[in-house]
């Protein structure tokens, strides 16, 4: 009896000692999501005026399958020389089914010869990141 206790506990030791190779599956991914900081700077210009008035200025994170995402974000926009500048610092938890970010701005403006607000959208197609990653895009509304 104590010889077959022996060799379930000889057993168990080496069963829980071995290292298991890092798994890949879709619940690995789930639990243990990636965290990357992302940072945007660019100008804002206008096409048919030089003063417009960008009443919001919101990064999203686009996903195919479940909603779009809205990332934490400290966004920072200077409208106080034309043209104007932004810069948003985005913390991301990594883009699932795919490993490949859809970034947009969502922006309300009066850029336009009427002064009236409008929605518009700017794309960053399949941005990859890992870690770090800074960015620079100048954006013209219309």
């Amino acid at each position: 009896m104590s010889r077959f206790f022996l060799i379930l506990l000889v057993f168990l030791f080496v069963q829980f000692s071995i290292g298991y190779p890092e798994m890949e599956s879709l619940e690995y991914k789930k639990m243990h999501p990636t965290t990357d900081y992302i940072h945007f700077t660019g100008q804002i210009t206008c096409k048919h005026i030089q003063t417009p008035t960008i009443q919001s200025f919101v990064l999203w994170e686009h996903n195919r399958i479940l909603k779009d995402f809205l990332p934490f974000q400290q966004v920072t926009l200077d409208q106080t020389v034309y043209p104007y500048k932004y810069d948003v610092k985005a913390r991301a938890f990594g883009d699932w089914p795919t490993d490949e970010y859809e970034f947009y701005y969502y922006i309300i403006h009066d850029c336009n010869y009427w002064r009236e607000s409008k929605v518009q959208e700017v794309w960053y197609q399949d941005f990859k990141t890992e870690g770090n990653v800074t960015h620079n895009k100048n954006i013209q509304l219309e």
